[in-house]
Order: C-alpha cells, then sequence, then structure tokens
C-alpha cells in the first residue's frame, strides 16, 4: 500500500455529462464536467477519474474533445476510460491529456490489449476497470485460486462485467484480477456493481479477496455513503478510494472526507488552498498566528503554528497550534472545552503572520480572562472606539437563560413591538437631549437608545453582521448620483 491513500472524485460521463445512478441503472444528471473537474482539484482531489459510461455500450470511441477540454483546467492526474478498444484509442486520450487509460470490455474480449498499450506507452498508463458482480449459480470456486479462505467469502460466483455493468462476461473476478496483473497491468480499479450508488459502504469483502489476489494499486469504488466508508475501504486493503455522488451532490467535500481518514489513522495527502503556498515559515517551521474574536474584534491571544497545525485547523475549522515549550501540536479548548471555531483566515502581506477570526466558546487565556492580553499603559488622549459586542453578549445571555426581575427579561417577554415602541420613545429622548441638554445627559439617553436597539435585534434575532454589511455597502456611496 502506498504510503499516503489518494482519494479521487469520479466523473461518470453520459453524452457530455456528468451522471449518476444505482447499481449503473436509473442514471441521473450530475452536472458540467469542466466545472466539476475545477471545482474538485480547487477543493484538494488527488486524482480525477472520467468515465465515459456508455461508450462501450454504444460501441462509440471516448469523447475526446471533452477529454482535451478538462484536460485544459487540471494539473492533478487525469484518468480516462470508456470505449477504449485499441492502442490507438488510448493513445489518443494519452494525447489529448489525460494521464492514464483505463480499459474494461475491449480488455476482457482480448486480454493481450493490457499488454499492447503498457508495451506501447508503459504500465503506469494501464488501469484495468473492473465492474464485478456476484451471480448465483456460476460456480462455488475460481478455477486458479487455490484459497479456501477466498472462496469460503461469498465472492467465488462475482464475474466481472462489460458494456458499463451491464452485460457478464465468462471471467470470474479472481482469475481476471490475475489475468490482468500478468498481462501488465499497472493498477486495477475495483467497482462493485452490488452496491455501486447504494451508500451503503464499499464492498469489503470483495476489496478483501481482490486485494489476497494481487500486488497491484487497488482503487476501491462503488458504495460509499458516510464518512467511515473511506476509511473502512482502506482498511480492506485499497491503496486509493473513488467516489462519485457524495461529492457531485455535496454531501461531503473532499476537505471534510481526508479529515475523517486522517482521524482514523489513515495517511493522506492534505488539502492545500493556493494561498496556502504564501505562508512564510521561520526556521523552526513556524508562523505566528493572531486569534480575533469575529464579533467584537478583540485580539485574544497569539500562538504559532507550524504546517500541520495549520492544515488541521484549516481542515477541522478548530485552531489548532504547535507549542514551542512542549515541541507538540495542540487544539485550543482539548481540556477546557473552550474551543474556538475559525470563521476566516487572513494571511500577512508579507505572509509571514496568520489571523484567525473565530467565535470562542469561552475564556481564550489558561487564566480565565477573555483575553489573554490587559492593558499596562493607556497613552494620553488615546482613541477609543464604541464597543456593543458585551451588550449584545449580556442580551443574548439574558435570552438564553432567563433571570427573574430582568427588565431585559421582561422586554423579551412583551415582545418585539413593545420593545420597537421603547426605541421610539428613546429616539425621541436623544433628540431632545441633542437641543437641549449637556453631552454626559445626550451620552445617558444614547446609551438607552443603544441598548433597546440591541434588544430589539435580538429579539428578531438580526444579527449584528447583517448590520454591519449594511453599513459596509454605504461606504464611500455618495448621495444624489446615479
Amino acid at each position: 500500500m502506498t504510503l499516503a491513500v489518494r482519494l479521487i472524485p469520479c466523473l461518470d460521463i453520459d453524452r457530455g455529462r456528468v451522471v449518476k445512478g444505482l447499481r449503473f441503472q436509473n442514471i441521473r444528471d450530475a452536472g458540467d464536467p469542466v466545472q466539476a473537474a475545477e471545482r474538485y482539484e480547487r477543493e484538494g482531489a488527488d486524482e480525477l477519474i472520467f468515465l465515459d459510461i456508455t461508450a462501450s455500450h454504444e460501441e462509440r470511441g471516448t469523447l475526446v474533445n471533452l477529454v482535451e477540454r478538462i484536460a485544459e483546467v487540471l494539473s492533478i492526474p487525469f484518468t480516462v476510460g470508456g470505449g477504449v478498444r485499441s492502442v490507438e484509442d488510448a493513445g489518443a486520450l494519452l494525447r489529448a491529456g489525460a494521464d492514464r487509460v483505463t480499459v474494461n470490455t475491449a480488455a476482457l474480449a482480448d486480454p493481450s490489449l493490457i499488454t499492447r498499450i503498457a508495451e506501447r506507452y508503459g504500465s503506469q498508463c494501464v488501469v484495468v476497470a473492473i465492474d464485478a458482480k456476484r451471480v448465483e449459480g456460476r460456480g462455488t470456486r475460481n478455477a486458479g485460486i487455490a484459497d479456501a479462505g477466498i472462496a469460503d467469502a461469498g465472492i467465488a460466483n462475482a464475474v466481472a462485467m462489460t458494456h458499463g455493468g451491464r452485460r457478464e462476461s465468462p471471467w470470474k473476478l479472481l482469475d481476471w484480477v490475475r489475468e490482468v496483473e500478468s498481462r501488465g497491468a499497472g493498477e486495477i480499479l475495483l467497482t462493485s456493481v452490488d452496491t455501486d450508488g447504494t451508500k451503503n459502504g464499499f464492498d469489503v469483502e470483495m476489496l478483501e479477496a481482490v486485494r489476497k489476489a494481487t500486488t497491484l494499486p487497488l482503487i476501491a469504488s462503488g458504495g460509499a455513503g458516510e464518512l467511515s466508508h473511506f476509511s473502512e475501504g482502506v482498511r480492506a486493503g485499497a491503496d486509493a478510494v473513488l467516489a462519485a455522488s457524495v461529492f457531485h451532490d455535496r454531501v461531503f467535500s473532499i476537505r471534510e472526507v481526508k479529515a475523517a481518514m486522517r482521524r482514523a489513522g489513515v495517511v493522506v495527502r492534505p488539502v492545500r488552498e493556493p494561498w496556502r503556498e504564501a505562508v512564510r515559515f521561520n526556521e523552526q517551521g513556524l508562523v505566528p498566528v493572531i486569534v480575533q474574536d469575529a464579533r467584537s474584534k478583540t485580539v485574544l491571544t497569539l500562538a504559532w503554528a507550524n504546517e500541520e497545525a495549520l492544515d488541521l485547523t484549516l481542515e477541522t475549522r478548530a485552531t489548532h497550534f504547535f507549542s514551542r515549550s512542549r515541541k507538540a501540536l495542540w487544539k485550543k479548548g482539548e481540556s477546557s472545552g473552550n474551543v474556538q471555531e475559525v470563521v476566516s483566515v487572513s494571511l500577512d502581506c508579507d505572509g509571514d503572520a496568520v489571523l484567525y477570526s473565530v467565535i470562542p466558546a469561552g475564556p481564550a487565556c489558561h487564566t480565565g480572562a477573555l483575553t489573554c492580553f490587559h492593558e499596562v499603559e493607556a497613552l494620553k488622549n488615546a482613541p477609543r472606539s464604541l464597543d456593543l459586542a458585551p451588550l449584545f453578549s449580556v442580551v443574548r445571555d439574558r435570552k438564553e437563560n432567563p433571570q427573574p426581575g430582568s427588565y431585559t427579561n421582561s422586554l423579551f417577554s412583551a415582545g418585539p413591538l413593545r420593545i420597537a415602541k421603547k426605541v421610539g420613545e428613546e429616539g425621541v429622548e436623544v433628540a431632545l437631549a441633542a437641543v437641549g441638554e449637556d453631552r454626559e445627559r445626550m451620552a445617558s439617553e444614547i446609551a438607552d437608545l443603544l441598548y433597546h436597539v440591541v434588544v430589539l435585534m435580538t429579539a428578531r434575532d438580526v444579527p449584528e453582521s447583517l448590520v454591519e454589511e449594511e453599513l459596509k455597502k454605504r461606504r464611500g456611496q455618495r448621495r444624489g448620483t446615479p
């Protein structure tokens, strides 16, 4: 098995569109293949496989022009199959931009095709796609496999299917696996027709049997529907795991699947965003990370991250750091529960500092303080901005945890209409103070108005971010102009 397990989205193509079905039937449209290819590379796929699933059935060649269009937008390895019936067909696809080709139906009819393509372009370019299905009444053992354990596993009656899983071939599954290895194939793409599209998991029994029968790299396909299924496929012997519908339908992202596999102990290549390459780590392999409250904009802490900590933060959306004293990774809140949900990441213009904008679940400092920073000296006449975050925090707490005798809770009980009326009354008080009172009285009335506005926003579930976005839209706009 390779060191890093590959995660491969599959683009099943029918008439130039991505499609998906159940057990190779009931095909439905799932989108544009070029757009899907671009998205999967951007999200961190290790490879892509493009299968023209009706080319063999319709006895036509693969859509070479479409392969060229997809290859133009990709930099990751790209495998193409469907309708490859000759060395010339394989060459056309490789020249169109494919890194490898898959053969299936034509190879079952003439196994020498595998050898001829391998001799012309190298075994690394030849992937044999095996669509296998259990067929009752086809015998109890594979003639070429003297392994009672495999026979007892229920795979003895499995056969290799042709024409996109529509027809049975005369080849028993495990006999065919041994044959393709002897013919010079570089890899096997194993799809269980029994589990394809079911989302009940890969055919572990079939994977284990094929793993025992060959030393070739093995791609597991057919049935992934839960995050745990991917690591289960690896434990059954797969060097790579492939899925289609869970990615096409956005049930899971590439990042989510890789994070789950990593948690299960599977080695995977990290997902790297384009900006990730611009991060400049120091000579110790670290970069400073500033953590800021996304709502109040309060700076909470300064910590350090190495590449693994940064990648874990991006995968899990929880802050991870590297302790310089312990020389170990640590997750904020792992023991205290004061985790920090990362909502955005910013990079310094020089690439040598990172900013996490977070929603904290509790204090950031080990002392129990909200922030690790405390004021030690105030500059004379230092400008101060109005910070409503603490007020929003208190009001939200009153709504979620009512307290007897609380004026705020009495307003919530009275409802938005009553609160709105108070906002109107306080607005009038501010106007009157502005023309007839001193600054201190005016400030007091403004405080009353802002308090009631915050209560009204909280009662109506209007987030601060919505108001902030509206204010941003108005910045720089000139009144009276089109």
